[in-house]
């Protein structure tokens, strides 16, 4: 079996006790769970452990993967310079998982580099893996500002990879949760944070990766969270498998979330493959929405629609309200992918939709030809 196991665990400095300074004692049972997943992890002998980062390299519409046959970083950001950790890349696998994404059209590989060493969300899980294992090679992936289902794409191919190569690897999913748990913490307390968190608990505990698929852009962007997407990664990489879930530890003394959690995978299990089911769901709300939305808001997208795919403005509909051309109102059109907005254009003056010619004002809404 390509995939042996796969594991979520948090990236806090602190927990480095030359960083740390005897602050790490607070979350002791996070680092208790993190030598216990590792020692799992050796047991189990992986030739290579991939490690998905939210702090190395990230574009909003790429997934980049650390080129290169090995890397180094030291915690000096942190006042622990003294502390190194040294990775030795698995260049083949690395390779492999860029070229089985080119082939499945999905934006992965070397391009885009802009600091080759080792950052912080992937320094810490090795550096509690080496003292268990210290000879094991790594391939480093960076996440995206692409969709759920695109990550957990990521992971599936990532595991196709090693089962054509023949590796034996454990995935490393770093991430903390949300980082609004409490006034005094760094980020200020949000109502969404201790909510984004008790979800994340029960997605990991359960091993539910289909609710962990669906968490909203708008929760997760309100909790300030960073480990979603790396989640959504390894879930991939688990497609189709039976998993054993087990969520070793909780802990938020200083306002932001810690979590380990272990999946150990079994063997097949086709209702565990989650990337269809997500992309069905997801299908099947955008078609009940579509149904019972304004007409207003469907032809604002019809207009959209139609001047990107064809060039030409819509025609405006026959039972287009008078008002539209007769009362003036500001007026605002955005675009939302994932949940997340990626334009928008409007005005805040008072203007009507359509001109009298039926031309398109600011908004850009349909002419009558």
């Amino acid at each position: 079996m390509s995939i042996l196991a796969a594991m979520v665990v948090p990236h806090p400095p602190l927990i480095i006790p030359a960083v740390g300074g005897g602050e790490e004692r607070k979350i002791q049972r996070t680092i208790d769970a993190y030598h216990k997943v590792m020692e799992r992890a050796a047991a189990l002998r992986p030739d290579t452990v991939v490690v998905t980062s939210p702090h190395t390299v990230m574009y909003a519409d790429y997934f980049h993967i650390s080129p290169g046959s090995q890397a180094e970083g030291n915690f000096g950001q942190f006042r622990a310079a003294q502390v190194r950790v040294t990775a030795e890349y698995d260049e083949a696998l690395a390779a492999r998982i860029s070229e089985n994404c080119a082939a499945a059209g999905l934006a992965a590989g070397f391009l885009g580099e802009k600091e080759a060493a080792l950052d912080h969300g992937t320094m810490i899980p090795l550096y509690f893996l080496q003292q268990h294992f210290p000879k094991v090679r790594v391939v480093r992936i960076g996440l995206s500002g692409l969709s759920a289902a695109a990550h957990y794409q990521l992971g599936q191919q990532i595991a196709a990879a090693a089962g054509e190569l023949g590796r034996r690897v454990i995935v490393i999913a770093s991430g903390d949760l949300s980082h609004k748990l409490k006034e005094d913490g760094p980020y200020g307390f949000a109502a969404a944070g201790p909510v984004f968190d008790q979800r994340m608990r029960d997605c990991l505990q359960d091993g539910d990766f289909l609710e962990l698929l669906e968490t909203s852009a708008e929760l997760a962007d309100a909790a300030a969270e960073c480990g979603l997407r790396s989640f959504w990664i390894m879930a991939g990489a688990l497609d189709g498998r039976a998993v054993s879930s087990e969520l070793l530890s909780y802990e938020g003394p200083f306002g932001v979330g810690y979590g380990v959690a272990w999946f150990m995978a079994g063997g097949a299990e086709p209702g565990r493959a989650f990337g269809g089911q997500l992309i069905r769901r997801q299908q099947q709300r955008l078609t009940q929405r579509r149904e019972h939305e304004d007409g207003l808001v469907s032809w604002a997208r019809c207009c959209l629609e139609t001047f990107v795919r064809t060039k030409q403005y819509a025609s405006i509909p026959a039972d287009l309200p008078a008002e539209l051309t007769t009362q003036r109102a500001a007026v605002f059109v955005s675009l939302q992918e994932n949940g997340r907005l990626r334009g928008c254009i409007g005005t805040i003056l008072p203007i009507p939709v359509i001109d009298g010619r039926g031309d398109p004002l600011q908004c850009g809404l349909g002419r009558n030809e």
